[in-house]
């Protein structure tokens, strides 16, 4: 399966082009393969900071694997006469993977957000599925570049955890897994963003029909407008042209 799977392009990134059960079973197929890979969960915005960050651009194109995550990447593909299959979020997979993990004894270590949030994220998931395994969990707020990093390096790995998930958010998560992937034996490294925010309580998603219309987005606006103004209001468009600039290029180079 790993060699297999489809994959369409947006700008000079490649992205998996498959369905939600597709990427659980990749999941669990690198784990059983044993080779430690990066997964990133990419939206519009990160796209957009690929821009102003030649080496965020250069890491997203020397990960393993891209999962296409949002409405936006789902509109960009369209413009670009691709039909993206699903929405692979981190948000609605980490439940999937959760209750996957368990089934499989597969073990993670959760590390990012603010002090206590994935310890909080560690109590509600295994209280959802009893059989999950956290054998860690490490808030984000850390001396990077100290021994403190070292000693969340070495405590990752004492854990023996197969799934590492990260959440320091964009691009500072994606670019902190490639510049340690080498020391870090966990065999799945995924960068979720605010996915631990979701699921300690602190911040309540989108009804679910909002979700199924690709307007989660609208709801993190109306939480967050000050924060997330220049990222929505700002951003999306910003991203289509960029796409509709990109597809005049190809067309006429």
């Amino acid at each position: 399966m790993l060699q297999s799977l489809p994959k369409l392009q947006l700008f000079d990134l490649h992205f998996l082009n498959i369905w939600m059960y597709q990427a659980l079973d990749l999941i669990t197929d690198i784990i059983h393969q044993g080779t430690t890979t990066t997964i990133f969960i990419i939206n519009a915005d990160c796209l957009n900071k690929t821009f102003d960050d030649p080496e965020y651009r250069h890491t997203l194109q020397e990960a393993d694997h891209l999962f296409a995550d949002g409405s936006g990447i789902r509109l960009g593909c369209r413009i670009m006469g691709e039909t993206l299959l699903d929405n692979v979020n981190g948000t609605d997979l980490f439940p999937l993977l959760c209750e996957r993990a368990a089934q499989h004894n597969f073990s993670l270590f959760l590390f990012g957000a603010k002090p206590g949030v994935a310890d909080q994220v560690k109590q509600t998931m295994t209280q959802r599925y009893p059989k999950l395994n956290i054998v860690g969990s490490q808030h984000g707020y850390l001396n990077f570049k100290s021994s403190e990093e070292q000693i969340l390096i070495q405590n990752i790995n004492n854990s023996k955890a197969d799934i590492l998930l990260v959440a320091l958010g964009a691009p500072l998560q994606e670019k902190w897994l490639a510049a340690h992937r080498s020391q870090l034996a966990p065999k799945v490294l995924i960068g979720v963003g605010g996915l631990f925010d979701f699921y300690s309580g602190n911040i309540p998603r989108a009804p679910l029909w909002l979700r199924k219309k690709g307007l989660e987005w609208t709801y993190r606006l109306y939480q967050e407008p000050r924060r997330l103004f220049k990222r929505y209001i700002l951003g999306n468009p910003l991203f289509i042209w960029r796409v509709l600039r990109w597809k005049w290029s190809k067309s006429h180079s």
